[in-house]
């Protein structure tokens, strides 16, 4: 067969029946490009319950309020080239520290720009609904963030009316960081941190943090329930779309066994605040 027509002729021409979207909660989530643990944990939590499409826009790794504001100007772009066609359930944007600095409702905005009217969720918004959830008001905080990101993290939850009992931190200047610190380095930060600190939970900030398999032996030893940035987020995005998650073995926040949910109906009506959802 030297041309196409020839071709055509043994070609055979078939059909197909559309099969519908798969049934599970479809998340789209924008990631920093300094990222180096978020995947891996969501990874560890999915299971069937979700299908994560993702996509990464530019961070300097800088840990400065500038830096991090200027990562706001790829977010649109980053969701844009998120699953283009394929219908998202709720938006998931995974920086704590720039959604402090940017500001919730932006990143929200910016997620969620060219997705419809969708949910859309961040570390920050979604470990405060978890703070009500478990009816936490005292927080301690666990920080890897130097002093000028830190700040506004204490300005912010206390404007939100939460009590920060304790607030401890590792002043790492560059992201990728981050990732580096190791669990020996957690445990010991956290005996300084909570013994005697009334502290209703303690709050592990950061999506780069490897705390995530950790969660559950802290919780143990200190006897109170640990938040982490990437557990919250999931387990915000799941309730947004209308879903429980259920994570047995990462703590009392995604362990369905471990404790009710009394919160789930207010949390999709958008009660609290920092919560955001479809209009």
């Amino acid at each position: 067969m030297k041309t196409v027509e020839e071709f055509k002729t043994f070609e055979i021409p078939l059909t197909y029946q559309a099969a519908p979207r798969i049934n599970r909660t479809h998340i789209g989530l924008v990631q920093l490009s300094t990222d180096h643990s978020l995947e891996m944990d969501w990874a560890k939590l999915i299971g069937t319950q979700a299908a994560v499409f993702s996509s990464r826009v530019f961070y300097s790794s800088e840990m400065t309020p500038e830096a991090l504001d200027n990562i706001a100007n790829g977010i649109s772009e980053a969701s844009d080239l998120i699953a283009y066609g394929l219908p998202m359930d709720v938006m998931a944007f995974g920086c704590t520290s720039a959604s402090i600095i940017i500001g919730e409702d932006r990143v929200a905005q910016l997620l969620t720009k060219n997705r419809g009217n969708i949910p859309a969720t961040n570390p920050w918004t979604a470990a405060q609904a978890a703070f009500r959830h478990l009816d936490a008001k005292k927080i301690a905080v666990f920080s890897p963030y130097p002093t000028d990101v830190n700040f506004p993290l204490y300005q912010q939850l206390t404007n939100a009316g939460f009590d920060v009992v304790r607030l401890g931190s590792l002043g790492i200047e560059r992201d990728t960081d981050i990732t580096t610190v190791s669990r020996e380095s957690m445990l010991e930060a956290l005996e300084q941190l909570l013994p005697d600190s009334g502290a209703d939970l303690v709050f592990m900030s950061c999506t780069n943090l490897r705390v995530l398999d950790h969660i559950q032996e802290i919780e143990d030893r200190f006897g109170i329930p640990v938040v982490c940035s990437n557990s919250s987020m999931f387990w915000h995005a799941m309730h947004l779309s209308g879903n429980i998650a259920s994570c047995p073995g990462y703590g009392r926040l995604l362990n369905l066994d471990a404790s009710p949910y009394p919160m789930i109906d207010a949390l999709k009506d958008g009660e609290g605040e920092g919560v955001e959802t479809a209009a």
